[in-house]
C-alpha cells in the first residue's frame, strides 16, 4: 500500500514538473486516465483507441477512430460489393492456395490511427508504441486466442522486418516495437528473427497495386538457421493497404512449410474508398 501510495506521488510531482503534451500537435494534455486493456470484451475498439492513447493523444488528434465495417472478405478486409454468401472472400482470395489465409485490422487508416501510424513510424514518437501493440494485443485475445481452452490458434508472432539500412536511419523496427505486448506470453512465441529483408525496397508510399507487388518481390528471406515449418504464424505490421508486403512474408513462410500464415495490423486503407 505505501509502494503504490508513493508511486502515486511520484506521478503526480512529474506531471507537475514535466506535464504531458500530446505527441501530435504538442499541447497539454488533460488528466486523463488511460484505461486498463485487460478484455477484447470491454468496449469497441473505437472506445478503446481513446482510452488506450489519452496519455499520449490529445482528444483533436485522437478523433475520426473508425473500424472497419460491412461485409469484408475473411482473407485480406477488403470490402465486398453487395451480399456475398459464405465464405465471405473475394475473387482473389478464392484460391485455397492462397500465402496468407487471415488479415485482421483494428482500424481504418484515417483520423486518429492514422496520426498515431505516422508519428510513431516518421517523427520518432515510441511513446505511442506501448499502447498502439496493447490494443493490438487486446484484438489478438478476441482473434486468435479461444477462450473456453485458452489455447491460441497461433504458434509464433512475427513483426514484418525492416531493411538494415532502413532500420539504422529510423533507428527502430516499429512492428518489432508493436509485438511487446506479446512477449511472455504462455503459449506463443514472439520471434523477431525470422525474416529478413534481403535487399532495400522504396518506400511504399505513394506506390501503385501493380508497383507494390514489384517493389517487394523477393525482398524477404528466411534468417539463417530459422525454420517455419508446422507453425502457425501471425504476421504483425502497422499498416496494410494492398498486402504486397505481408503477402510476399507469408508466401515465404508457407514455401518454408509454415501450416498457416495470418496477418494483424493497426490500421488498414481501403483502396476502393
Amino acid at each position: 500500500m505505501r509502494l503504490r501510495w508513493v508511486s502515486a506521488v511520484a506521478l503526480l510531482v512529474r506531471r507537475l514538473v514535466y506535464p504531458p503534451r500530446c505527441r501530435i500537435c504538442g499541447v497539454l494534455l488533460s488528466w486523463e486516465a488511460p484505461v486498463g486493456l485487460q478484455s477484447p470484451g470491454e468496449a469497441d475498439l473505437a472506445g478503446l483507441f481513446h482510452g488506450a492513447l489519452c496519455g499520449v493523444m490529445c482528444a483533436a488528434c485522437r478523433s475520426g477512430v473508425q473500424e472497419p465495417s460491412g461485409q469484408r472478405c475473411s482473407a485480406c478486409g477488403e470490402p465486398l460489393p453487395g451480399v456475398v454468401a459464405e465464405p465471405l472472400l473475394c475473387g482473389a482470395c478464392m484460391d485455397p492456395d492462397r500465402a496468407l489465409t487471415r488479415m485482421t485490422a483494428l482500424y481504418l487508416y484515417d483520423g486518429g490511427p492514422a496520426l498515431a501510424v505516422q508519428a510513431l513510424k516518421y517523427k520518432n514518437k515510441r511513446a505511442l508504441a506501448p499502447p498502439m501493440g496493447r490494443l493490438l494485443f487486446v484484438r489478438a485475445l478476441g482473434a486468435y486466442l479461444d477462450g473456453d481452452s485458452k489455447r491460441w490458434d497461433i504458434d509464433l508472432v512475427v513483426p514484418v522486418p525492416l531493411h538494415g539500412k532502413r532500420l539504422r536511419k529510423r533507428g527502430f523496427n516499429q512492428s518489432s516495437l508493436l509485438v511487446a505486448p506479446f512477449e511472455g506470453r504462455d503459449g506463443i512465441r514472439v520471434c523477431h528473427r525470422l525474416l529478413r529483408r534481403s535487399r532495400p525496397t522504396a518506400s511504399q508510399a505513394g506506390l501503385s497495386r501493380r508497383a507494390r507487388l514489384s517493389n517487394v518481390k523477393g525482398a524477404f528471406e528466411l534468417a539463417f538457421g530459422a525454420s517455419p515449418r508446422g507453425k502457425r504464424v501471425l504476421l504483425v505490421d502497422d499498416v496494410y493497404t494492398t498486402g504486397s508486403t505481408l503477402t510476399a512474408c507469408a508466401a515465404l513462410l508457407k514455401k518454408h512449410g509454415a501450416a498457416e500464415v495470418s496477418a494483424l495490423v493497426f490500421a488498414r486503407r481501403d483502396m476502393t474508398r
